[in-house]
């Protein structure tokens, strides 16, 4: 969990995981005492997410889903609203602008895409697209890895970055 640890050097604002599916990862950091925001377009998953948080035990952060679709509308959030942000196994370049925007100064970003199976490449970022997506950032931890033919440059993205603040911030 050495991105928990990171994300608690930050803590005083919730955390978003968006998506969040069936809440595996929210469920985590709220029994962690984290205060999550759980995005997701299905509301099967959300309902799934509502009733094992309120099987966790008390003294626990608390879990607030929303159904909303990431990519159909820009997210619902004010600048600058989130301590973390964890965006796990979604195409996580088509809502990284919103993201980033949300996120506030000195907060961390949590990024992994789905591998590259099949043909999900064709879902996957490009290689460097989302390293250069994150210039107001600095990049603690940036892995890549080619997926699906070559002319593609599809890659498989993990990556945790903190968000620099207003005077840390590079033109």
């Amino acid at each position: 969990m050495q991105v928990l640890d990171r994300v608690a050097s930050s803590y005083d604002q919730p955390v978003l995981d968006a998506p969040c599916g069936f809440g595996r990862n929210a469920l985590a950091l709220a029994s962690r005492g984290y205060d999550v925001i759980a995005v997701d377009n299905d509301v099967a998953r959300l309902k799934s997410v509502e009733v094992s948080g309120a099987l966790q035990s008390t003294g626990s952060g608390r879990i607030v889903t929303l159904c909303a679709d990431l990519v159909a509308s820009r997210l619902p959030f004010r600048n600058s609203s989130f301590s973390a942000i964890l965006c796990i196994h979604y195409p996580v370049q088509k809502v990284i602008v919103d993201l980033c925007t949300a996120l506030k100064d000195g907060g961390w970003l949590y990024v992994e895409t789905f591998g590259g199976q099949g043909q999900n490449y064709l879902e996957l970022p490009k290689l460097g697209e989302i390293p250069e997506a994150l210039q107001g950032f600095e990049l603690v931890l940036c892995k890549e890895r080619p997926v699906g033919p070559p002319s593609q440059r599809a890659a498989v993205v993990q990556l945790l970055a903190q968000k620099r603040g207003g005077a840390d911030r590079k033109s």
